[in-house]
């Protein structure tokens, strides 16, 4: 599981091109000044920001030291959605149908993450729903995925949101820069050299690492992390007792963020099938790729792609089917912006937790590993008992797989 290579290599493998952990805390803090301002809709000056006001070195770009920064920062936050010229809702048309899943499901993952952090009373007064995103904002969003692709990476970062909102014209970021008199012209400029240090620097910077991708390194099963004590500790807590390494319990990890983008409140199998294709691609954009000792028991990805499997054809696929089986969203504009998407929909402060059904593929997994007398429960085990789900076989066969094919490979495999 994982391959290291470029970015570019990653993208040859068919995966998703997605908004990086870097962009999704711009866009959980954008949805939290939205909520805290009691916003009509998140737009681009909110986002701009939030943007200005973060770590990375985009948002330097834009507004270069504390004072513009905080200045640009303090003068959209003052005006409170009011005394615009821009009704933010200038925009390009609809992108490709794979990039508006992807907006959709980083505003989704957005407003979960946002209520993840809500403690106690600060849960009162926040709407069921989130906030309603501007026409600016999500044509902001989806240039700044097509810059990504443009480059040849699959990972959007902060500085392909900064290009996004430069760019966009008749939006209040725009307007917010003119007013602040900060020259988007001399920004685009600066953040073209920023591109050109990114690309000569070999990309050790443009290494993402996702929340399941941290959590092995935070582990100790790939690269380093804290000391002796605090890795056997999150490996420990990763149940690397039960399951002979902190992979599996990665995989859930990243399942349970799936079935939030997909719009589901509780984790299902599909999703733990989207969960082993998703941190496969976070180990090869991060450069990550496991020991060899856990590494012929997790190559379930591998097995997928070889029998025509791509993420991103699946990806939208589960969606797809995802948005389907919910009621028809109401004609309400507050609601209707957001995609029908059921538990996942309300900031509630709740992980997702794993499904009945789902919970049976894991012990199955457990089960079919001891059975074959494996050190270490992987991916190559769930797959196998994932493939028993209705759900998960009607999604691989729609995607021409032969589930029965896949079967017999994977009970060939020695990891197996």
């Amino acid at each position: 599981m994982g391959q290291r290579g470029t970015t570019a290599d990653v993208a040859g493998l068919g995966v998703t091109t997605e908004f990086e952990p870097d962009v999704m805390e711009v866009l959980v803090a954008t949805v939290r000044r939205a909520v805290r301002g009691e916003a009509a809709f998140a737009g681009t000056d909110t986002l701009l920001a939030e943007l200005v006001m973060g770590d990375s070195e985009a948002g330097a770009v834009i507004a270069p030291g504390m004072r513009k920064s905080g200045g640009l920062s303090g003068f959209i936050q003052a005006r409170a959605g009011l005394g615009w010229v821009s009704e933010d809702e200038a925009g390009g048309g609809p992108g490709a149908r794979a990039d508006e899943v992807e907006v959709e499901a980083a505003w989704r993952e957005a407003w979960w993450r946002f209520g993840l952090g809500l403690r106690g009373s600060a849960r009162d007064g926040v709407p069921a729903v989130p906030p309603v995103m501007s026409g600016a904002m999500r044509s902001c969003l989806l240039r700044a995925l097509a810059s990504a692709r443009a480059e040849g990476t699959v990972s959007v970062r902060c500085r392909h949101v900064a290009r996004a909102l430069l760019e966009l014209p008749d939006s209040r970021a725009r307007e917010a820069l003119l007013l602040r008199r900060l020259d988007a012209a001399e920004a685009l400029d600066r953040l073209e050299r920023l591109d050109a240090e990114v690309a000569g620097s070999g990309a050790a910077s443009e290494r993402p690492e996702s929340y399941g991708v941290l959590l092995l390194r935070r582990a100790g099963t790939v690269g380093r992390s804290g000391n002796r004590l605090s890795r056997a500790f999150t490996s420990w807590t990763a149940q690397s007792g039960l399951n002979g390494s902190p992979v599996l319990f990665a995989v859930n990890v990243e399942a349970t963020r799936q079935a939030v983008r997909c719009g589901r409140g509780t984790a299902e199998p599909v999703d733990l099938l989207l969960g082993t294709l998703a941190l496969d691609r976070a180990l090869a954009v991060a450069g990550h790729v496991l020991p060899e000792g856990l590494a012929a028991a997790n190559v379930a990805s591998a097995v997928l792609r070889r029998h025509g499997v791509r993420q991103g054809a699946l990806v939208a696929s589960a969606v797809a089917s995802a948005v389907a089986s919910v009621p028809a969203v109401p004609a309400n504009p507050a609601v209707s912006a957001v995609s029908a998407g059921g538990g996942a929909d309300r900031a509630e402060g709740e992980r997702a937790r794993l499904s009945v059904a789902a919970e049976r593929a894991v012990a199955v997994a457990r089960l079919r590993a001891a059975e074959r007398g494996s050190p270490t429960v992987g991916t190559v085990h769930l797959l196998s008992a994932l493939l028993d789900d209705a759900g998960v076989a009607e999604l691989l066969a729609a995607e021409q797989a032969d589930v029965g094919a896949l079967r017999g490979e994977l009970d060939g495999l020695p990891g197996a």
